[in-house]
């Protein structure tokens, strides 16, 4: 089993460790972690890593700018944006700059972990396919035969000077000679003008394009590098790597879609709802809560006994408790302030370990108790 060195930059500390962790379970990840781009440059210097993963805002340096800045160092490693920003200009930016995919940080963790495995796994695949382009012939046709990525080279007309059996097959071309194609042959006008800026671009500057591009209701990336001919000391054609990224757009969409339908839900409740972790302290609240405690601020960690006297706290720590022994919801009806309450505590579980993550907490006061 090779192993892959991933550099992981971030400066959240407590998601550099969680995410280090997960890519590491499989044993074929090792990786290495600092908590800004500058720190980073640095290491890039010490050690060579086959892969980077950054975080997007950052103090001093972005990571964009930290893309950019390695590139301008000669240092052509698969790079990964990963990160809780979601605008369509920093997508468009990023992979512009050089980054081999984008992944929004999201809710689920299991579902944004194993999505950013597959993408480390991708990116270096396709950068050790790259090398091994040049290196051998033979290794490079081994490679990209076993490949699940459409591999094709192109001249600076669209003509194919060569395609992977898979490519072939998504074109439908598996019983005719990719010889007497042109792109235009098989994509439509639209396709074509695009297709071809992007090889023209990549013939007359010698860079590499990074494009995202849709296909009927399918979504795929690809690296289009320059082919030089070192005697001509010209750039003759381009060799295009094209992933399908549709499972990846179809769960963000969905994650997105649920979140959205579970943040109108909750904000729209005129019950209080909010979620503690074991010690007791607020990882979570909806607006009717924080309006009921008088909270204005960040809330996010405070303990619950900084908001509630010390009856109030002694009781909701003892029914914790119970929880946390038990692992099972339990209900409690009680007085505050001459209003009435009737409050649910559910334990939320982590299904791999079995182990309590958080009790959420719903504090109903029921009409009938109304004054």
């Amino acid at each position: 089993m090779t192993i892959i060195n991933i550099l992981l930059v971030d400066d959240q500390e407590e998601l550099l460790d969680i995410t280090r962790i997960f890519l590491e379970k499989g044993g074929d990840i090792l990786v290495d972690t600092c908590t800004s781009a500058m720190s980073a440059i640095d290491m890039l210097k010490e050690k060579k890593y086959d892969a980077i993963v950054s975080d997007y805002e950052m103090p001093q340096m972005d990571g964009i700018e930290f893309l950019r800045t390695i590139k301008r160092q000669g240092l052509e490693k698969p790079f990964i944006i990963f990160t809780g920003r979601s605008r369509e200009d920093v997508v468009i930016e990023a992979l512009n700059s050089g980054a081999d995919f984008y992944l929004q940080k999201g809710t689920e963790p299991k579902v944004q972990f194993a999505e950013l495995r597959n993408m480390i796994h991708q990116a270096v695949m396709r950068k050790r396919i790259e090398e091994a382009l040049i290196q051998s012939e033979t290794n490079y046709k081994t490679l990209v035969e076993c490949t699940q990525d459409s591999i094709y080279m192109v001249d600076k007309h669209g003509k194919y000077l060569f395609m992977n059996s898979h490519h072939k097959k998504r074109l439908d071309i598996n019983d005719k000679r990719y010889q007497d194609f042109y792109y235009e042959d098989l994509h439509t006008e639209s396709e074509t003008d695009h297709f071809l800026t992007l090889i023209r671009t990549v013939i007359e500057t010698s860079k590499p394009q990074h494009d995202e591009y849709q296909k009927g209701d399918r979504w795929f990336v690809r690296t289009i590098s320059p082919v030089r001919n070192e005697i001509l000391g010209l750039t003759i054609a381009a060799t295009v790597i094209s992933t399908e990224i549709t499972h990846t757009r179809t769960l963000e969409k969905t994650v997105n879609t649920l979140e959205e339908y579970y943040r109108i839900l909750v904000e729209s409740m005129q019950d209080s709802m909010y979620a503690v972790d074991k010690e007791c302290r607020y990882r979570f609240m909806n607006s009717h809560h924080q309006k009921r405690l008088g909270i204005t601020g960040d809330y996010i960690g405070s303990w619950y006994g900084d908001h509630h006297d010390e009856k109030a706290t002694s009781r909701f720590i003892s029914h914790i408790q119970d929880v946390l022994k038990n692992k099972k919801p339990i209900c409690e009806r009680y007085s505050e302030n001459n209003r009435t309450f009737v409050r649910t505590y559910s334990p939320v579980m982590d299904k791999e370990h079995k182990e309590i993550e958080e009790i959420v907490v719903i504090s109903i006061e029921p009409k009938e108790c109304e004054v």
